[in-house]
């Protein structure tokens, strides 16, 4: 049940199908340099061993998607919200053309899984018959069936990219949106698209941006929050009470008896007894104690919870 948070009291097994997610596949001979001009992760750092977290942003810095991206074959597999892969794939097929890369939307290659849980380790690798590494790096676990990226711990957190007999799910979406919530990792949908620079999301809080690889679509800006101090947005988790929230929806904080606009939702999840959970993208200045509810919901409450990770100014 969504009751509790799961970093608190992690679940023995919960397997998730991840529709609202898609894979793209990119391969060729330039797929490295290719990327290494898109994304804000750094592609020379991408080992068969492990993954990376990046954003993809337009020539303006906001952010057409944000993903894990691993070694596949001779090229690469990029997981992502499925308007996230819509907007990343027109970029990177604009781009494509000059470059010797194929490009593909490869979700139906694939049964995408998000799995975790304290029996989650023992339980996916006797499912696949590997092994799986460590939960708690940035590790890749490869077999003949599948492809298994570690996400985290407290709980022990997979993505499971499945090519052999379908396995099975107990759960939905709404499970691995509360954990992602908790871990503080955002997902783009529609209607966040093409908003925000990738630090506003806390990317690179997430290590999912390199300021010495040079170039890339987007970086003039990205860098220009980073060294001259323009961040005034940021990602928060909020909790409280609240009815069902969309992607969108419009934060308010209370100044004085007023409410006044104070930012986006960017992901949420309703758990028991209409308790909310939230990450939202908020004034980087705002104080911790600050009253905030849900625009057109006066009865909601919601209150900024700490992040797993610390954030800085850039």
């Amino acid at each position: 049940m969504l009751t509790t948070e799961f970093t608190k009291a992690p679940p023995e097994y919960v397997t998730v199908s991840l529709d609202d997610h898609g894979i793209l596949q990119v391969s060729g001979p330039d797929t490295e340099r290719f990327l290494q001009g898109q994304f804000t992760c750094d592609l020379a750092q991408l080992s068969e061993q492990d993954w990376l977290y990046g954003a993809h942003c337009d020539n303006k810095g906001k952010t057409l998607s944000v993903f894990w991206i691993l070694r596949y074959g001779d090229g690469v597999l990029i997981v992502t919200s499925q308007p996230g892969l819509e907007a990343t794939l027109n970029q990177l097929q604009k781009y494509g053309v000059f470059n010797k890369v194929e490009i593909r939307d490869a979700t139906a290659d694939f049964q995408l899984l998000g799995v975790f849980g304290t029996a989650a380790p023992a339980r996916l690798a006797e499912s696949l018959g590997t092994p799986l590494n460590e939960a708690d790096s940035n590790s890749v676990s490869r077999s003949d069936q599948a492809v298994v990226l570690s996400l985290g711990t407290q709980p022990d957190q997979y993505l499971c990219l499945n090519q052999g007999e379908p396995l099975p799910t107990n759960s939905d979406l709404r499970y691995w949106h509360a954990l992602e919530i908790e871990r503080g990792r955002p997902t783009l949908f529609s209607g966040t698209i093409q908003e925000f620079v990738p630090q506003m999301l806390n990317v690179q809080a997430l290590n999912g941006i390199s300021f010495s690889k040079g170039c890339y679509i987007g970086q003039e800006t990205v860098a220009r929050m980073k060294y001259l101090g323009k961040q005034k947005r940021a990602l928060f988790r909020l909790s409280g009470h609240g009815k069902p929230v969309t992607t969108g929806a419009i934060v308010e904080q209370q100044l004085g008896e007023n409410w006044r606009r104070a930012g986006t939702v960017i992901n949420a999840v309703s758990r028991a007894d209409q308790h909310l959970d939230v990450l939202a993208v908020l004034p980087s200045d705002i104080e911790s104690t600050t009253p905030l509810r849900i625009k057109d919901d006066d009865a909601s409450l919601l209150e900024i919870y700490p992040l797993p990770y610390k954030l800085d100014e850039s």
